[in-house]
């Protein structure tokens, strides 16, 4: 049996994957509060197919099992609603080894025969069990290793990398974020859910209860150890420090001296956890649909963004950038339409690319273009642009100016479209 614990990521959504097209029961195991319900819901969005989750602990036998009823003198049981009886999807099992005896059985028997009685799951539904471990200081009752044997066992362990990603595009509060960034073991003592807990605390703070130490302490405290709630305070403090509207970052900081000061001597003095903070803020707002909105009101312009990005390091200068230039959204603020490349390609146009790749702080406006274009495609006919040398042209003079690992890249090979 396999005995290598997979990180929390797409490594298991491929496992989960598999399995459920060879419609094969998965035994989940991992500590509590490190994803193992989160992964199987984000697989069954992926794979376009729904998701019902029973929590074996709150279960009496008649939930699972049916009520017995009597007809033509035979006894056979009435299906439980919550079981499925059509579709397709994943049937997310939690607590199984936390289950009563007489919840357990049946519950064995729907993973490894999918029945129960006359209840047969449906062809195009898979189960899957959700487990602590055993060897751990948890309530539970061991399985069987003959009864494991018949499961596809997956062990898992929360990942920062993986966590951190999920992190950004889930708006956790940037001074955990930045903690998370700076520390290896942030998952040993306490598990990514409590994290996400205290995130959701710390965003609704008041101003005036940030600089409460004590309700810091009192609140805060319930999820988290001293150790790492000191850590936490201290990074808050310095996130803290810097009070930047970012909103007023993206709207005047171009032609804010005092915004663009702030910025610098943080820069300066070597203030990455802020920088971090203000560049993983901003990233969520590209990542989300608040960009949409702030243009609608007014409250973005590009070269407030343009100028920002010129005064941060590199690593958050490229970061912003990519965020920027992947929002479909931001095709509206720059010069350059997919119809420019594709139908209308000039040396001129050419050109304006090339001087845009020359200058760091517009080089997102390439990635926004390259993203409008592949939108495009999706709606052209590719038939006549694989004939059309001017589009190949507008194609190759864009590609000349984006990374290799651009998205673009591998969708014109599949398109079998070939740039000039």
């Amino acid at each position: 049996m396999n005995t290598q614990i997979l990180p929390v990521g797409s490594r298991i959504k491929k496992v989960l994957n598999l399995a459920y097209r060879a419609r094969k029961a998965v035994l989940l195991e991992g500590p509590t509060g490190i994803g193992k319900s989160e992964i199987i819901r984000q697989t069954a969005q992926e794979f376009g197919i729904d998701i019902i989750v029973l929590d074996l602990s709150l279960l009496e036998p008649p939930d699972l099992i049916g009520l017995p009823i009597i007809e033509d003198g035979r006894t056979r049981y009435a299906t439980p609603h919550i079981l499925p009886k059509t579709g397709a999807g994943i049937l997310l099992l939690e607590e199984l080894n936390r289950a009563e005896s007489m919840i357990q059985q049946p519950a064995l028997q729907l993973l490894t025969a999918r029945t129960l009685h006359d209840y047969v799951l449906p062809e195009a539904w898979s189960v899957v069990a959700a487990i602590n471990p055993e060897d751990e200081d948890y309530q539970v009752n061991p399985l069987d290793p003959a009864l494991r044997a018949r499961f596809l066992n997956v062990k898992m362990r929360a990942d920062r990398k993986n966590w951190l990603d999920w992190a950004q595009s889930n708006k956790v509060h940037p001074s955990i974020i930045s903690l998370a960034m700076q520390h290896d073991r942030l998952f040993e003592e306490v598990c990514p859910r409590s994290w996400k807990y205290v995130s959701d605390l710390l965003k609704v703070l008041e101003p005036q209860e940030i600089a409460d130490e004590m309700l810091l302490h009192d609140t805060l405290g319930g999820y988290l150890p001293s150790a790492w709630l000191e850590i936490l305070l201290a990074n808050l403090n310095n996130w803290r420090d810097v009070e930047i509207d970012i909103y007023r970052l993206l709207r005047e900081y171009h032609e804010n001296a005092k915004l663009q000061t702030l910025i610098k001597e943080r820069k300066f003095e070597g203030r990455t956890d802020v920088l971090e903070s203000i560049t993983y803020r901003i990233g969520s707002i590209f990542e989300g649909g608040e960009l949409s909105a702030l243009l609608a009101q007014g409250h973005f312009h590009l070269a407030a963004f343009e100028r920002l990005i010129k005064d941060l390091p590199g690593d958050f200068c490229e970061l912003l950038q990519e965020a920027f230039g992947s929002n479909p959204v931001a095709i509206e603020l720059i010069e350059l339409k997919p119809n420019d490349i594709l139908y209308e390609y000039t040396s001129k146009i050419c050109e304006k690319v090339k001087r845009w790749h020359q200058r760091r702080d517009r080089r997102h406006r390439i990635w926004a273009l390259a993203t409008a274009v592949q939108l495009h495609l999706e709606q052209a006919d590719i038939t006549k642009l694989r004939r059309n040398n001017k589009a190949r042209a507008g194609l190759g003079c864009l590609l000349n100016h984006l990374d290799q690992a651009a998205p673009l890249h591998g969708i014109l090979t599949k398109l079998n479209i070939t740039p000039i």
